[in-house]
């Protein structure tokens, strides 16, 4: 088995170009097509279609990049194993958060993190649900911190983000304590695409109300921006504002309480994961149980 040619291959796939991955991995763009053909004389089947535009798998080869994958894992997991006897922690970790997490805890995890670890490689992607499902789903990240909606992924739950109604402090909810989801069927409403916070539209399902959706955006600053300006009232998770600045805008509770369990998601169960990767999922842990209050980042 020659581990090379795997990862090889793989950043190929990723790279969609020789040229690319020769560069990214320091090889001659001879050497990385000498190393796929050598694939493909061993296994009996072609692994790449070669386009104007670059390279892509065929059939076979997606079948078999997935098993090159876990190798890869397992591969990552023995180097960072045998670092670790050694007294050197190093290793590589891709994180996938919500926006909101990435601005609000990530600065002040990995700070932390990197003082105790500097060896260890971290790569942090932004994104809303659907793209973090999908990045899990393609295993572009090794976990995400994000908000639990399904039964598909291994869950590790951090804390509960309430979700709450906010509004110009001009608009005529604001003099109210409390915010009945049923009122809002009477004003203006702000919402997010279902792809960004799918909490909130399957919220305004289950209580089976009709909002009068003035506006709809896929970008919360674009969401709070309007909001301010009095375009309109939002439902949003608590935490999505805490980093927000907050003039000219009022935020109420909901008469039913209702929050969204926000936690660590990943594709693999924790004994499959790297010493990297299980000592950052630790750190944030005891991270957000010691600092992570939502109140904390008002």
């Amino acid at each position: 088995m020659n581990v090379k040619k795997y990862l090889t291959y793989i950043k190929v796939v990723e790279t969609g170009s020789l040229t690319k991955a020769a560069e990214m991995l320091n090889y001659t763009q001879p050497s990385i097509s000498q190393m796929i053909s050598s694939l493909e004389e061993e296994y009996g089947f072609s692994l790449l279609l070669r386009q104007k535009n670059g390279v892509k798998p065929t059939e076979n080869g997606m079948k078999v990049l997935k098993a090159m994958k876990e190798i890869e894992k397992g591969y990552e997991k023995l180097s960072q194993t045998v670092h670790e006897i050694n007294g050197l922690e190093t290793g590589k970790i891709r994180i996938g958060a919500y926006i909101s997490i990435a601005t609000s805890w990530m600065p002040k995890i990995l700070s932390e993190f990197k003082r105790l670890y500097p060896f260890i490689e971290i790569q942090l992607y932004e994104g809303n649900a659907s793209e973090l499902e999908h990045w899990l789903e393609e295993d572009q990240i090794d976990f995400a911190i994000g908000s639990l909606h399904n039964n598909k992924w291994n869950f590790h739950f951090l804390m509960d983000d309430p979700i709450v109604a906010v509004m110009s402090s001009q608009h005529e909810f604001a003099q109210l304590d409390v915010v009945n989801l049923k009122a809002i069927e009477s004003v203006d409403c702000i919402l997010p695409y279902s792809d960004s916070l799918f909490e909130i539209h399957n919220l305004i399902k289950k209580e089976g109300i009709k909002p009068r959706i003035a506006y709809q955006i896929r970008g919360d600053e674009t969401i709070i921006a309007m909001v301010r300006n009095n375009l309109g009232i939002s439902l949003l998770p608590q935490f999505l504002l805490s980093n927000s600045i907050l003039d000219n805008l009022t935020i109420r509770p909901l008469s039913s309480p209702v929050a969204r369990k926000v936690g660590i998601l990943t594709n693999t169960a924790k004994h499959t994961q790297t010493p990297s990767i299980n000592k950052m999922i630790q750190f944030i842990n005891e991270w957000v149980e010691k600092h992570g209050d939502i109140e904390k980042f008002r």
